[in-house]
């Protein structure tokens, strides 16, 4: 189960810097799901390796933050851009 989780996590990195790097928009959510899978990987580590799973859980939940967060504020100011132009 390990290596299906690290190829995930490998794979949407790629897909979300990849995504990033063109400029698209779902690379937010291609981050917001590489932080879900963190978390998950956090919870079904805790019995085994606690330090470990404390880790992912943490890292998950700043992705989680991070790209939640970023997409509010952006989306604020691109509604106040469109109401500034639309008062023009």
């Amino acid at each position: 189960m390990n290596k299906l989780y690290y190829g995930l996590t490998t794979i949407l990195l790629i897909a979300a810097v990849y995504l990033m790097i063109i400029d698209n928009y779902l690379s937010s959510l291609a981050f917001f799901s590489l932080g879900v899978l963190y978390v998950i990987m956090g919870w079904q580590e805790k019995t085994n390796q606690p330090k470990i799973a404390l880790f992912y859980f943490i890292i998950g939940l700043f992705i989680i933050t991070v790209t939640y967060l970023g997409d509010f504020i952006s989306g604020n100011i691109y509604l106040s851009t469109i109401e500034m132009y639309e008062s023009n």
